[in-house]
């Protein structure tokens, strides 16, 4: 079990330094687009402002890293395209003015997966980010660099965004605590958009409580510690169309659920009906993508006017050309195919909940990703990541044991309800096994 490493800093100019010692040490990770020019100047102030005595914050002096689609005032918001290193944000988003009034400092933008299409993060501007446990592998995607920079030392936290798994899938692949928060579209003011239907932002930590501390100051949330408790007596529906892909991961599963089972919960097999459309269904970011980026576009500083004008430029990875062609010839939101597709999330949820509910069941618990990374190129993890992201149901991953290959075996919990704090809690009674 990791310790909560979030605590307000007394001396945050010395902790900019080492964190910034430990971004030049990794450049060759790619996980970091750019420094905040003025973080060593806040740095100071927060120290001035712990030699006064005055009140701090819950973060006060703790160097974040952040994924480089979320606005940060004084920061390029990229999303990892070239034709986009320039495009100024006019405000900060909503999470990041929550974290700047909670105390923390904004240390650097986060690489990522090119307008963060991909589970394998990989941009123009960035370059390819490796997984600092094998840097031959890729770190997952979409929020590859934040899962990099928070492993490599650059930060203890950072914020992702998760649209299919881009917060959970990295967080799996590099040993990380990744929370997609229950979708909210207040939350996303200042977030680049995928999809207006599934985006949303939230933590990635070493450990539960950081995770938590996190989600509540970004949610607007009392800061109180999470409930305590064991997992006697709780109910697991353990998802059976969800097996490893190879025996390695299907034998490092067995023993987890071995090792739930001795703590004293109960897990119950559970096939889901819905789930062979999961697997299939179209990704909704494919109608909502071009109208919702050309009104991000309008509102930033030096940026393209339109997704057309920045296509036009030719400064994109060639390899999402044919995407974005195809985004540009879906301008119309509200469609026959795009209603089906959101009745279809109103299924899921219900059907979900249903189940957990006649079954007695606490939570879902499934493999984060069904395969694991061989190189730097994209490993599509299977389906697990689309239940949360098509329901829009809160879900976690978290470390819970090993690979034959080294890297960790990330378990995902999935909670019937938007209740965060919930899941989390139990979240951390797993964890402390």
């Amino acid at each position: 079990m990791s310790a909560a490493r979030l605590q307000p800093q007394r001396n945050s100019a010395e902790e900019v330094e080492r964190r910034l010692a430990a971004i030049n040490a990794g450049r060759a990770l790619n996980a970091i687009i750019s420094i905040n020019p003025q973080v060593m100047k806040e740095a100071q102030r927060c120290d001035r402002l712990w030699r006064s005595g005055a009140p701090v914050g819950v973060l006060h002096g703790i160097p974040l890293v952040i994924k480089d689609n979320i606005d940060c005032v004084g920061m390029a918001t990229t999303l990892g395209c070239r034709a986009l290193a320039e495009a100024q944000p006019r405000e900060d988003a909503r999470v990041i003015a929550r974290l700047r009034t909670a105390g923390a400092l904004i240390l650097a933008k986060a690489n990522l997966s090119e307008f963060a299409f991909d589970v394998r993060s990989r941009s123009s501007l960035g370059g390819d980010v490796r997984n600092p446990l094998n840097p031959q592998l890729t770190a997952g995607g979409s929020s590859g660099g934040s899962a990099a920079a928070v492993v490599a030392g650059m930060a203890d936290a950072a914020l992702g965004s998760d649209t299919g798994g881009s917060i959970r899938i990295p967080a799996a692949w590099t040993g990380l605590v990744g929370l997609r928060p229950a979708f909210r579209r207040r939350q996303l003011r200042g977030v680049a958009p995928l999809s207006l239907s599934k985006d949303t932002v939230g933590p990635m930590t070493w450990c539960v409580a950081d995770a938590a501390l996190l989600h509540q100051v970004t949610h607007g949330l009392p800061v109180r510690p999470l409930a305590q408790r064991t997992l006697r007596g709780v109910r697991l529906g353990m998802v059976s169309d969800l097996p490893g892909d190879d025996d390695a991961q299907r034998q490092a599963l067995a023993q987890a659920f071995s090792r739930l089972r001795r703590a004293g919960a109960t897990l119950i097999p559970l096939r889901l009906p819905l789930s062979s459309r999961v697997a299939q269904e179209p990704c909704l970011s494919l109608r909502e993508f071009h109208p919702a980026m050309s009104r991000w576009l309008s509102k930033m500083d030096h940026a393209p006017a339109s997704l057309s004008d920045l296509l036009a430029r030719g400064e994109h990875l060639a390899e999402f050309d044919e995407l974005l062609q195809l985004h540009l010839t879906r301008s119309a939101l509200v469609c026959a195919a795009w209603r089906e597709q959101r009745r279809f999330q109103r299924l899921l949820r219900q059907q979900l909940q249903q189940q957990m509910q006649d079954q007695r069941l606490e939570a879902l618990i499934y493999p984060t990703s069904q395969r694991t990374p061989i190189s730097l190129e994209k490993m599509p993890p299977g389906w697990a990541p689309e239940l949360a992201a098509i329901s829009g149901l809160p879900a976690v991953t978290l470390p819970f044991g090993q690979l034959a290959n080294g890297l960790p075996l990330g378990l995902e919990l999935l909670y019937p309800a938007p209740d965060e704090e919930a899941l989390l809690a139990l979240a951390l009674a797993i964890e402390r096994l």
